[in-house]
Formats: structure tokens, C-alpha cells, sequence
């Protein structure tokens, strides 16, 4: 009889992580494991479980109507019971919190995934200590990178167990004719030159990401560099404060701001070159999809960045918060393209041996079996 292994999380859209869980359900040992995702209906839809139901993965929504509703933990711990869930793996700390409760009111396992903190305004700060406290009590803890386990670790995080598992990326053929349609196409939406060397930068934009440093350092670059635009693909709360600091700088017309993209693979098939100039990170699924489509990389060395890039192999790594060294990367980079290209095909061959789903499937499934006790 197969084990029943259920997936938590609290959001409203598809983006890395809970691609990392539905991919990974595709993938479960069907004749062992029945896998399900779980998440918490606030609105009138919920992405990852519409995703979910359309590659026909089980799925299961549970209402909830404010971030203290008691039904909702109550509807949880009743889903629990009647699905015969026999493992429940939360991830972010609301479903953290609420699975770990309901996990000891049903006596059901508890194995927590913890990607990384941002710590963006004091609320989320509170909420992510909260989310530390509870990750000392489940039966698991999985980082998404040795960094992350490491900073665990430096706030008193351990786990009664707890393993280090990358997150993955579905690596597809190259199809360079693609990639040039995608630039063609980016480059007529903007009014840029067919020419133009295009920069993502793809993020959530807040403190965190790091966006004002990457401004600074297109600031340094000004004259320095033709026909090179940086796209600043994401939404948040530093929007308006970023398109202000590319007009002071005088780099508003190489500065684009396009927004939430939901499709974002359009904008990493067109790019020269990623640019992750974050403060803090688990493992960037931004940087495993740029490999994914051999695109090189400028990031900043921060946490698990550097077991994705190699410096100078398949991309650069700088200091945080050093607009200095990510403009020289970014310079140094531009004016080598037959060296670009290397990287970005190091990258290709490094993500298609060691980050694929399958072999993360692999990994995850010797831990449910050691946290399930299986003979």
C-alpha cells in the first residue's frame, strides 16, 4: 500500500517554490507514494492548485479568511485525517506553523523545507522567527542549499533531523533559433535595436533582492556601454523607489521596468545575461532556469549561489551590496560574448547533471521512507 505524502503551502500564485513541488510530485514513485498538494483558498482562485489539478496531481483546498483562522487549522487537521495522510511537508511559515500543529494534534509527521528569509518589514521578520521556533520542533528540516542550513544552524536551527536538498529544474533541449525569436520579439515589444544586449534581472522587488544596488552599478556603467538595457522583471514594494533612483541616475532609459512577467521564460530565452545582485538567498530557482537555457550569470555571493556558480566558469560572483563589482562583472562579462557563451554552456551541462527532478525525486524519497520508518 502506498504512503500517502501531502505537500503545504499558503500562496495565491505559481512561481519557484511551488513549481519545486509540483514538478516533484510528477515525479513520486506511484507505486509507493500518493502524493498530494494542500494549500489555503483566500480568494476566489489558487494557482498551484489550478496547476496541480491541469498535470491531473491530487489536490485539496482549505478555506481560510484571515491570517488567525481557527478553522482553517481546524480544517487542516480534519483534511489530515481523512486523506490517511501518513507524512505532511510544509513549506514558508504559515504552513510551517499551522502543519506543525495539526501534525501533533494527528499524530503525523511533520518534514518542514526552508528556503530562505527576507525579513522585509517587521511582520515577516516576526513571522520568520516564528517559523524557527516551530522548525526546532518538527520531525525534519530540509534546506534548499547548504547556506541556508548554515544560517539555520547560526539561529540555533537543527531539527531533530535535517538534510540539504537542492531544489531543481526541468533542463530542456537548446533551441537557439527559439531564443532568437524570443529577442526579436522583446526587442519590437520595447522599441529597442534587433542588436541590443538585454539584462534580466528577475525577482520579487524588495529590500532583500538587492534592485537599488543593480540601478547604482548601471549608474557607474552610464556611457561606458552601448546599447545594453536592464529589465527589471518583478513587482513589489521598492517599484516606485527603483524607477525613481534610474531617473536621478540618469539611466532611465536603460533601466526597464516591465512589471510581474507571468511569462518570464520569454525574457530569459531574449537575455544576454542574468544579474542577481541579492542581499540574501536559499537556492535561486532564477539562476538554475538561466543555466536551464545556458545563459551566464552575475550574482552576488550569497547563500546558496556559490554551489550554483563557479566563479568565472559559468558566471561571476561579486560582494554584496557592491555596485562596484557587480557593474565591472557585468563589463566584464559584455565585452567577452565567445566567453558568455562558454559559461552559459557550463551552466547547461552543470544544472542537466546534478539538479534534475529525477534525481531529487531520488533524494526525497529515502527521506519520507527513513522519517516513515519503512522496512
Amino acid at each position: 500500500m502506498s504512503h500517502v505524502i501531502a505537500h503545504l503551502i499558503a500562496t495565491n500564485f505559481y512561481g519557484g517554490p511551488e513549481k519545486q513541488i509540483v514538478e516533484h510530485l510528477c515525479r513520486l514513485d506511484g507505486k509507493r507514494y500518493q502524493g498530494v498538494v494542500v494549500s489555503f483558498l483566500e480568494g476566489e482562485k489558487n494557482e498551484i492548485l489550478q496547476k496541480a489539478g491541469g498535470v491531473k496531481v491530487p489536490h485539496h483546498a482549505i478555506a481560510m479568511t484571515g491570517p488567525l483562522d481557527f478553522r482553517a487549522q481546524r480544517g487542516l487537521s480534519r483534511f489530515l485525517k481523512e486523506y490517511q495522510v501518513d507524512l505532511l511537508c510544509t513549506h514558508g511559515y504559515k504552513a510551517t506553523i499551522m502543519g506543525w500543529w495539526a501534525g501533533r494534534c494527528t499524530q503525523i509527521p511533520v518534514l518542514s523545507f526552508s528556503r530562505g528569509y527576507t525579513a522585509e518589514d517587521k511582520k515577516v521578520a516576526f513571522y520568520e522567527w516564528l517559523d524557527r521556533q516551530t522548525l526546532k520542533r518538527v520531525d525534519g528540516v530540509i534546506a534548499v542549499s547548504e547556506g541556508q542550513r548554515q544560517r539555520l544552524a547560526s539561529f540555533g536551527v537543527y531539527g531533530k533531523k535535517n538534510w540539504v536538498v537542492h531544489n531543481a529544474v526541468v533542463v530542456p533541449p537548446q533551441d537557439k533559433e527559439a531564443q532568437r525569436s524570443a529577442k526579436k520579439a522583446i526587442c519590437s515589444r520595447f522599441d529597442l535595436h534587433p542588436d541590443a544586449r538585454l539584462v534580466v534581472a528577475a525577482g520579487r522587488l524588495s529590500p532583500e533582492k538587492g534592485h537599488r544596488f543593480l540601478v547604482e552599478a548601471v549608474g557607474l556603467l552610464a556611457g561606458k556601454i552601448e546599447k545594453t538595457f536592464f529589465f527589471f522583471c518583478g513587482d513589489g514594494p521598492c517599484y516606485t523607489a527603483l524607477v525613481e533612483q534610474a531617473k536621478v541616475l540618469g539611466v532611465a532609459d536603460a533601466c526597464l521596468f516591465p512589471g510581474f512577467q507571468r511569462n518570464i521564460g520569454e525574457f530569459f530565452q531574449a537575455m544576454d545575461l542574468m544579474v542577481l545582485p541579492s542581499l540574501t538567498e536559499g537556492l535561486p530557482n532564477v539562476i538554475l532556469e538561466a543555466f536551464a537555457l545556458a545563459k551566464p550569470v552575475v550574482s552576488t555571493r550569497v547563500g546558496g549561489v556559490p554551489e550554483l556558480v563557479i566563479d568565472g566558469e559559468n558566471g561571476y560572483m561579486v560582494e554584496k551590496e557592491r555596485p562596484d563589482l557587480l557593474a565591472a562583472a557585468i563589463v566584464r562579462s559584455l565585452d567577452d560574448p565567445e566567453k558568455m557563451h562558454a559559461m552559459g554552456q557550463r551552466g547547461y551541462e552543470r544544472v542537466q547533471a546534478d539538479f534534475s527532478f529525477e534525481e531529487q525525486a531520488a533524494t526525497l524519497e529515502g527521506i519520507y521512507k527513513s522519517l516513515l520508518k519503512e522496512d
